[in-house]
């Protein structure tokens, strides 16, 4: 069962470190090697500029946290004592806290749908 907790925790700090890198190189908005996001975002610089930082940030976080329940889950596995397992409310909080940076990691999907489009064709003046 430790090895399975910490199985999943290690994969998701890689996915989510992968998913950081490609708003570190710039390639978040890019369909091809990043995600789909709404066309107005690809297409305008400064909300392309903010996605890849946005997904950026979330996703080193949520793999920096994702890497943190790994240190003792590592250490109970090489004490060497025989049949040692999680209690139900130890897996009861890895299971939520795994939750919550499930849901951590959305957070900037979510806010790069509603970044607004640059409004186009205002008279200067006005």
């Amino acid at each position: 069962m430790i090895l399975l907790v910490s199985l999943v925790f290690g994969a998701l700090a890689a996915i989510t470190l992968v998913a950081a890198s490609t708003g570190y190189r710039g390639i978040a908005c890019d369909p091809d090697r990043g995600y789909v996001f709404p066309e107005h975002v690809v297409r305008d610089p400064e909300l392309n500029r903010r996605a890849n930082q946005s997904v950026a940030f979330w996703c080193t976080g949520v793999s920096v946290l994702a890497v943190a329940p790994l240190f003792p889950l590592v250490q109970l596995m090489t004490d060497g004592v025989e049949g040692q397992s999680l209690t139900t409310s130890s897996a009861t909080v890895l299971a939520a806290y795994g939750l919550g940076l499930v849901a951590m990691g959305r957070v900037p999907f979510e806010l790069i749908k509603r970044y607004a489009a640059a409004p186009t064709g205002t008279p200067a003046g006005d």
